[in-house]
């Protein structure tokens, strides 16, 4: 995470500051809001009959949704670390792209809720939605983790970071700044700005790990997993600005292993076939494997021209997505890694989350600053159909984790 230094004693307690952008037409989406109480969701049913699928009153704007997007699309300019390098080889860029076909069938709309709301505190966060079935979403809103259930259409608070109640599961930390979540099984893991690592399980009252992971200043935990080895167990593994890779056992919450590199690591992914291998990215153009157990790289994957900040494992373990800030994913077959199986341009900024399907057919990518997620099927790579959500770039959290919702 290196776009814009963050400081986070800048960031007020009481609002959520915006650093994506300062512009004024997101205020004029966002000031139908508080007209009328039934704008709050919207329905299939009255999307079919002609209402926006977010509730927003385009009669009322001097503008068509259309017209809106379109201009987003033509005026966005994607940020870059490494410019010089992505404006040189563009062209080639352009050319190694495969060519998909728009309007595949993945999902339906099924209902808009703007009565649940989630807080994010600086726009390149992600994973900070978590689905876990059709119906349950857990969330983050005012330094609180929380579900929603959309069958009840309740929201119930899961742990309270603020560091200012008596419910708080973060004892010694104070508040938590949660820069991310993961949610496997009953456990439910945040992590935060300061390096920490606070996790419950949801069957107890209190928290089952509450820690700084570093001491580093600049050691903000940018990812968490949760997986279970094929040897047995539960582990987690952190991933960091401090430019490390930590591994832990979840049923003593010990350090297992701590993988060191040259740059700070924005994700880091085990494969589901190998307990050892760890897909690592972070600043640097390269992704890298490397054997858990020896700390040994195992393979440089080369070809993206930026930072990346996503990776995403096939469920049989032989291929790996990798999204960079280029605005490309690229597909690896790891048993011939010298060059990516195949290479897809996203629809604007940087790829910034990646997930395939539980059954491998197709998975979900975001550009998290432009609001738009694709889903793309696996069949050669051709089929995608694209979601589109307007407004301000913290309302749109990582929605890949929605992957069982909307392909079952």
């Amino acid at each position: 995470m290196a776009e814009q230094d963050v400081d986070i004693a800048a960031f007020s307690d009481d609002e959520v500051v915006d650093l994506a952008v300062d512009d004024e037409d997101w205020d004029d989406i966002e000031d139908f809001s508080d007209l009328e109480q039934d704008l709050e969701e919207t329905t299939a049913e009255d999307s079919r009959r002609g209402k926006d699928m977010q509730g927003i009153p385009w009669d009322r704007m001097q503008f068509s949704r259309e017209h809106y997007r379109d201009t987003r699309l033509e005026d966005y300019r994607n940020y870059l670390n490494l410019k010089d390098e992505v404006d040189a080889h563009q062209k080639e860029l352009v050319q190694e792209c495969l060519s998909v076909q728009k309007g595949g069938k993945f999902f339906d709309f099924y209902r808009n809720s703007r009565s649940v709301k989630s807080t994010i505190v600086h726009f390149q966060l992600r994973n900070l939605l978590w689905a876990t079935s059709k119906h349950d979403l857990y969330f983050m809103h005012d330094h609180c983790v929380k579900h929603w259930n959309s069958l009840t259409r309740q929201t119930t608070e899961v742990m309270d970071l603020s560091g200012g109640s008596s419910r708080s599961f973060a004892p010694g930390l104070g508040r938590v700044v949660v820069s991310t979540l993961c949610v496997q099984d009953n456990l439910v893991a945040a992590g935060g700005f300061n390096g920490d690592l606070v996790i419950r399980n949801t069957s107890q009252q209190e928290p089952v790990c509450s820690m700084r992971v570093t001491t580093n200043d600049n050691g903000i935990t940018n990812a968490i997993e949760i997986f279970h080895p094929r040897t047995g167990g539960t582990r987690i593994m952190t991933a960091n600005n401090d430019q490390m890779v930590r591994l832990y056992d979840a049923a003593h919450f010990q350090v297992i292993s701590g993988l060191h590199y040259d740059w700070a690591v924005n994700f880091a992914a085990a494969c589901p076939s190998n307990d050892s291998l760890v897909a690592v990215v972070g600043d640097d153009p390269v992704a890298q494997l490397t054997d858990l157990k020896t700390g040994k790289p195992a393979a440089a994957l080369k070809g993206h021209l930026d930072y990346s900040f996503a990776a995403a494992w096939h469920p049989d373990g032989h291929l790996l997505a990798t999204g960079n800030q280029d605005t490309t994913t690229r597909i690896w077959d790891i048993r011939q890694p010298g060059k990516s199986l195949a290479v897809l341009s996203g629809r604007m900024g940087a790829v910034r989350s990646l997930r395939f399907s539980s059954d491998g057919r197709s998975w979900p990518w975001q550009s998290l600053l432009t609001s738009c997620m694709s889903l793309m099927s696996k069949q050669a790579f051709t089929g995608v159909k694209r979601l589109t959500c307007l407004g301000r770039s913290q309302e749109c959290a990582s929605a890949h984790r929605l992957t069982n919702s909307l392909l079952a």
